[in-house]
Parts: C-alpha cells; sequence; structure tokens
C-alpha cells in the first residue's frame, strides 16, 4: 500500500512548524491555530491510500501546474511529497462556469472556473484518506487570477508552496504578500481575498471545522453599499445561488478596526 496522503501530511505538519504569518494579525493567535493543524495533521501520517479513480488536468491547467512544481524550493522530502501528490492526486474544478447569474451581476463562479483547480488528498467522500476531522489537499491557481472578497465558517490555512499571492484580510485591509514556505490563516467568517501574481500559484490547504454551507460573496454596488450572496453546493456538486442581501451598514462599521490593523 502506498502512503502518499500521509506522507504529504507529514512533511506539510513539518513545514508549518516554522512558517512565518505576513498576512495575518496580532490577535490571530496564529500559532496557537498553526499548532492545532498540526496536530490534525499527524493524525493521519500513518494512514494508507485508499484507491480512488484519478483525474487529470485540462492541457492548459496541466502546464500550469508543471510550471510550478519546477519552482518548488522546500526541502527534498518536501517537495518529493507534493510532486508526488500532484502526480497523483484527482484534479477537479472548484466552481462550475455555468453557475446561474442574476441580471445586474455576473456570477463569481463563472469568472473564476476557468482558473482555480484542486485535488482532495485527505477528507470525507473524496480523497486518498478518508477523515472526518480535515480537509486537506492542492491548490492550482492561475497566473494574474483574483478571487474575490468572500467568507466561510470553516478555518483555512494556505502554505504557499510556489509563485506569489496577495491575500487581503477585511473589507479594507491592506493586501499582503505570501511567498512560497509561507502560511496564511484564515479565522472563521473572516473576510478574504487572494490576488495571483504572475506565475501560476500552488498552495497547500487545509480546512478544519464545517466542511459544507454556505460560502458567502461579497460584490460592491454602484451605490457604495456592499451586497453579499450566499452559495452552496447542490446534490449534483453545482453551486447554486441560495440567498442574497444587504450588508448592514452597522456591521461594515464594526469591521473597520479589524482592517486598520492588516
Amino acid at each position: 500500500m502506498t502512503k502518499i496522503a500521509s506522507k504529504f501530511a507529514g512533511e506539510l505538519a513539518s513545514a508549518l512548524t516554522d512558517a512565518k504569518a505576513p498576512t495575518n494579525q496580532p490577535s490571530d493567535n496564529v500559532k496557537g491555530n498553526i499548532d492545532h493543524f498540526r496536530h490534525i495533521l499527524e493524525t493521519v501520517v500513518d494512514a494508507d491510500d485508499t484507491q480512488e479513480t484519478r483525474s487529470t488536468l485540462p492541457k492548459d491547467a496541466a502546464d500550469w501546474l508543471n510550471e510550478a512544481l519546477g519552482e518548488l524550493n522546500g526541502t527534498r522530502s518536501f517537495n518529493d511529497a507534493v510532486v508526488m501528490a500532484a502526480k497523483t492526486a484527482s484534479w477537479y474544478q472548484i466552481y462550475n462556469d455555468d453557475a446561474a447569474s442574476d441580471n445586474t451581476q455576473s456570477s463569481p463562479m463563472r469568472d473564476l472556473a476557468s482558473g482555480m483547480y484542486a485535488a482532495r488528498l485527505i477528507g470525507p467522500h473524496r480523497g486518498l484518506v478518508q477523515s472526518d476531522q480535515i480537509l486537506a489537499g492542492l491548490f492550482l491557481l492561475r497566473k494574474g487570477l483574483h478571487y474575490p472578497l468572500h467568507q466561510h465558517q470553516s478555518t483555512e490555512i494556505y502554505f504557499a508552496a510556489s509563485g506569489t499571492v496577495q491575500i487581503q484580510h477585511g473589507i479594507n485591509g491592506k493586501p499582503e504578500i505570501l511567498l512560497p514556505g509561507q502560511v496564511s490563516l484564515t479565522p472563521p467568517n473572516r473576510l478574504h481575498a487572494l490576488t495571483m501574481g504572475d506565475r501560476p500559484v500552488l498552495i497547500l490547504w487545509v480546512w478544519l471545522g464545517e466542511f459544507g454551507g454556505r460560502n458567502w460573496w461579497w460584490h460592491r454596488q454602484d451605490s457604495g453599499d456592499w451586497r453579499r450572496d450566499a452559495w452552496e453546493r447542490s446534490s449534483d456538486a453545482s453551486w447554486v445561488k441560495t440567498a442574497s442581501e444587504q450588508v448592514p451598514h452597522s456591521e461594515i462599521i464594526a469591521l473597520q478596526p479589524n482592517d486598520s490593523q492588516s
């Protein structure tokens, strides 16, 4: 039996030990949260891979992946684990490009679909190792892509493997650059956005907490007010808009103090 996913988990847990977190605020308790992520990752380091039908990337995305893998600059064991995971895992398009949109706002799913792919290595129902505690895998993004402001209930970490990405926390937060070997923590319901640099970006991601539920996407209207739309996966894995609401002004004001610390 192979242990590709467990090797991935072990190398990521090790890399997180001393990783800098330039996108986070002191109040985020990065060390305590990262230690918790490391502990959960270490629970699967002895797990055997299960057999999974492999789905490959389209040619253009496969080219991005090869470019990103060629620029890995971690330890040899880390690089080997990432390459093996990327070559073995089943890749899928995160968002569907036929997602419905209303009359005034294009769907963020459609805008992002062709530029974002993921491979889940650990998690329930999909992945080389089954776990109800954790989702973990690889995240591949096209150069120059902007992933707009959104929020979700799960706690998330991004560990940059190759390429550079600017990460914004908060509605007016200053985007900070995440370099290879660094980590970014997203607390539950933290509003955040990502903008890729001039190279394809490969990220190792981990989610803890609520795995399903709503993803809220924020967009500013011509009036200057903010609106957010909730998207959820349906039973056929497509994304469906399930709610839309004006963001209360009081909530916007409440976000300002956090933004000023970014």
